[in-house]
């Protein structure tokens, strides 16, 4: 097959008089020109895809080599192209990678475009050399994961970020963006994503097709687009690019880094183009992923490398929409990414609500989530929500827990396997806890206090949850705090009470507190004390005595133990029909009397308290 697709480029090589057929006898054998031999004025023709899988040539003309323009010896030949639509487009995301030639010989592939609205289709072409380099990296060792670090938090280092609206200065070089084609997602989805993408050279575009085998399919060689795909199934999402130079089963393209991860493991694809879509701010391809090709193992910042015949190893995801009357299933693989992944997984679940249901309005969301991971125990998380927002706080709690572990900072996790079972009704059952009463302020140790807690419905009538809470027998003399709290107000509260407890210190700390994360319809009842306490590598100690206290706040190993400032004598948990809002608190006095004795001061019989 390599043979054959060597073959076909030498003979289309020969019906293009500006490029010459020698050394076309084997793989990889085209003939280079490097960057010392180029001056301006010279012209060539370059290689791409405008519609379907028929490659078609352009026009190129050397402007010039601007020399460490992104760094020490990393230089951009400027050019300007003409031929095709390109005077009506200007230089087209997903023209990255286009092969230039002069005089016969590869000098390299069109990856950079200056500005927004630029009059001519000026280009920046990484030279062939640096793109080779990429080529000769060893691959990615099996299994690995691609990940390129905050990447979605900061500038990929190394390229200039791609401009949004907020930035159009005319003699900005960037990366010509890669049509991110999305299929299966919701219009408002892709928009969202395109806001936070684009500055960072990836433009998500709606699409249709997760990988139609029965799109025409043409040789893969230079100038053939070139697709790296990183969901499929019944959503997928394909950047669109052009392949460079193909030596044998390795491949190059793009000229520039696509998510900067450097060895990593995203499947390739060929794809069709459909057409080009000309714009005044962004021309681009609009494609579709046709047959798996391969593995790209590099994602470097002179272009992308992939070895053909090879598979990724994607997470499996399925997601289970059900309401009344109606029950929808989805299924996809991932890419193994410790960012980009969940971000993907949490739009497909977004996505999967909004077609299943509906986005705006009243809603109530009951969400499974299962998380398989290598070497643990399966990771499971049930929860509720509800309000005119429940919809969004649904799909960010039920995707959460993927996140943190895919980018907790202790160790690699290998995800075998996430599934999400969502089930959604159309109207708010939201509660705020409006008010907590007592039938009395004082209390023995032993005693049992009756409780009342005022519930306001979102659009009903006040409801009161009546309960019965035992006065420990340990509790001392003093005030203590009666706290009654929902299940957000209760983990900002218990952040800053023990920081420790929250605070994971290893990969098994972080699974217990994502698998204990408390039920937003849970009333949660605290009689808190004000001596304080410790946390010993992450867990609570308490009820210890005053000297050990000091012994372990003393501790000469910093970050071991942490300071508690309030400790719980009784927690008890009461499941309500509502999502629960707030938190209310009040303050009860013991005494301790025996045989009508009080201690700690005071005599006297027994009397009204």
């Amino acid at each position: 097959m390599a043979r054959f697709s060597v073959v076909v480029f030498c003979v289309a090589l020969m019906l293009i008089p500006a490029v010459s057929t020698r050394d076309c006898g084997a793989a990889g054998a085209v003939a280079q020109m490097s960057v010392d031999e180029i001056q301006r004025g010279m012209v060539g023709i370059g290689r791409t895809v405008f519609q379907g899988t028929r490659i078609d040539t352009f026009q190129v003309e050397v402007l010039g080599v601007l020399r460490n323009v992104l760094g020490p010896r990393s230089d951009i030949i400027l050019a300007r192209l003409s031929g095709g639509p390109l005077e009506e487009t200007g230089v087209i995301a997903g023209m990255s990678g286009s092969p230039v030639y002069i005089q016969g010989k590869l000098i390299g592939a069109v990856a950079y475009r200056f500005g927004t609205f630029a009059k001519q289709p000026i280009a920046g072409i990484t030279p062939i050399a640096e793109m080779i380099d990429v080529l000769k990296r060893p691959s990615a060792p099996p299994g690995a994961t691609s990940s390129p670090g905050s990447w979605l938090r900061q500038s990929r280092e190394g390229a200039p970020a791609v401009a949004g609206p907020a930035g159009m200065e005319a003699g900005a070089l960037r990366p010509v963006a890669t049509p991110l084609v999305m299929s299966g997602f919701a219009p408002r989805v892709v928009a969202e994503l395109r806001e936070e993408l684009l500055p960072l050279g990836l433009l998500p575009v709606q699409g249709g097709g997760g990988g139609d085998a029965s799109l025409p399919s043409g040789p893969f060689e230079p100038g053939a687009p070139l697709g790296v795909q990183l969901i499929r199934g019944d959503f997928s999402v394909t950047g669109i690019g052009t392949l460079t130079y193909r030596d044998g089963d390795r491949v190059v393209g793009f000229g520039h880094p696509m998510l900067f991860g450097g060895s990593t493991a995203m499947p390739m694809t060929a794809a069709y183009i459909h057409q080009v879509l000309p714009s005044q701010y962004l021309s681009f391809k609009l494609g579709t992923a046709s047959h798996p090709m391969g593995l790209i193992v590099q994602d470097r910042a002179p272009g992308i490398a992939g070895i053909l015949g090879r598979e990724a190893e994607m997470i499996p995801t399925r997601i289970e929409v059900r309401s009344p009357g109606n029950r929808e299933g989805f299924r996809m693989e991932v890419l193994r990414n410790r960012d980009f992944g969940p971000l993907l997984v949490r739009m497909a679940v977004t996505s999967a609500l909004i077609s299943s249901e509906k986005l705006m309005g009243e809603t109530t969301v009951r969400a499974r989530t299962r998380i398989a991971v290598a070497g643990q125990p399966p990771l499971e998380v049930e929860n509720i929500y509800a309000g005119a927002r429940g919809l969004g706080e649904a799909v960010w709690g039920a995707t959460t827990p993927l996140s943190r572990l895919m980018q907790n900072p202790f160790e690699p996790v290998r995800v075998e396997e996430v599934a999400f079972d969502l089930e959604v009704e159309e109207r708010a059952r939201a509660a705020r806890i409006e008010a907590v009463r007592l039938q009395k302020a004082r209390f023995q140790p032993g005693d049992t206090a009756r409780v009342t807690v005022t519930l306001r419905p979102y659009l009903g009538d006040l409801q009161k949850v009546d309960t019965l809470l035992v006065i420990p027998a340990q509790a001392r003399r003093g005030r203590l705090t009666l706290r009654v709290s929902s299940a957000s107000a209760h983990a900002a509260l218990e952040a800053k009470r023990a920081p420790g407890e929250y605070t994971p210190r290893d990969l098994a700390h972080l699974i217990r507190l994502l698998g204990r994360v408390e039920r937003n319809d849970g009333l949660i009842l605290e009689l808190l004390s004000p001596r304080g306490g410790v946390t010993v590598e992450g867990r609570e100690v308490s009820a210890l005595p005053p000297s050990v206290l000091s012994a372990l706040r003393l501790s000469r190993e910093s970050g071991t133990v942490r300071r508690v400032r309030q400790t719980v004598l009784e927690r008890m948990r009461i499941r309500t029909a509502h999502v629960l809002f707030g938190s209310q608190t009040v303050f009860i006095h013991i005494d301790r009397e025996r045989n009508g004795v009080v201690f700690d001061g005071k005599t006297g019989g027994r009397g009204k308290k």
